[in-house]
């Protein structure tokens, strides 16, 4: 029994064949296209992604003096780079803060915009924040928050050996911006002209009504101290 000759299939060429393919599917191919030209073109006129910080904002209308609880505080996604310089990031730091001045919704809430320590922060309870108006503003022009100071008063009329000291080694607690040279302080702020020799001094209870009572009578000034030895510094000293 004789074999069958063998059918050869004949091979086309790899060009063709795509051909082939393409013309029995161009209406897909056509679609594919269009889909992806439209999406770069999307891509392309979008806006760009950038990164975004979570800022703390007012929820609500704010009055100066409300203390902050986390029902009035929001979150608000600012591009990174444009939040504002002191902005909050975390809404438990300003828990329990004093609004120093109001806010409107949606303003973000920064450092500035709250209550800062008070003068007395850290002071013994048996001391009182006096005000002094020193005659010659110039005196303050070394003297910087956190300084010990003796006041010393001279009344009207008197001779310049009557001078009085009023407090010893007293530590400073803010000096006028406008004083030459002052750094503020604690209040560092723009200088006005009823601050120019002002100075804030902490001392005892039973020193405080005399010290405030030099305002208006005589002439007041302040020396600069060194600051006073602690109990514990002098033990430890050799």
């Amino acid at each position: 029994m004789s074999r069958r000759p063998r059918t050869v299939r004949r091979r086309y060429p790899l060009s063709l064949h795509l051909r082939s393919v393409l013309s029995r599917r161009r209406r897909l191919v056509a679609v594919l296209l269009l889909g992806l030209a439209a999406g770069l073109l999307v891509l392309r006129l979008g806006p760009p992604q950038t990164r975004t910080v979570a800022v703390v904002t007012a929820a609500e209308a704010l009055p100066a003096g409300t203390v902050v609880s986390p029902e009035h505080l929001a979150l608000a996604p600012y591009p990174h780079g444009l939040a504002p310089e002191g902005a909050v990031t975390d809404p438990e730091e300003l828990s329990g803060r004093v609004l120093a001045g109001a806010a409107s919704p949606g303003q973000p809430l920064t450092e500035s915009s709250l209550v800062g320590p008070g003068l007395l922060t850290g002071q013994s309870p048996d001391v009182t924040a006096v005000t002094l108006r020193i005659d010659d503003p110039g005196v303050l022009r070394h003297v910087r928050a956190g300084d010990h100071v003796d006041v010393v008063h001279l009344p009207d009329g008197a001779a310049p050996d009557g001078r009085s000291v009023l407090g010893r080694g007293l530590p400073v607690l803010w000096v006028s911006a406008a004083a030459p040279g002052g750094d503020g302080g604690l209040l560092t702020g723009p200088a006005a002209g009823e601050e120019e020799g002002l100075l804030v001094v902490a001392a005892p209870h039973e020193a405080a009504a005399p010290l405030a009572g030099t305002g208006g009578t005589g002439r007041t000034t302040v020396v600069l101290v060194p600051a006073p030895v602690s109990p514990s510094a002098e033990d430890a000293a050799p």
